[in-house]
């Protein structure tokens, strides 16, 4: 289930300064053009663990009725 207050949660990820100007400004490094790849990556499993803690959990797989 979604939370209905997202308007007021905050988020918080860790970039480093590369990532978060290639997120801003969308600079290119030449050197390691995966940066803002990367950037994008941590932003969304971020918002995935704030949106769904469930799935975001290791599954105890000795639980299943398999």
């Amino acid at each position: 289930m979604i939370p209905t207050n997202l308007s007021t949660d905050t988020l918080t990820v860790e970039l480093t300064v590369r990532e978060a100007q290639a997120l801003s400004s969308s600079v290119k490094f030449v050197a390691d053009p995966n940066v803002a790849k990367e950037a994008r990556q941590k932003v969304h499993r971020s918002l995935d663990r704030k949106l769904f803690p469930a799935s975001s959990q290791t599954i105890q797989y000795h639980e299943l009725e398999v």
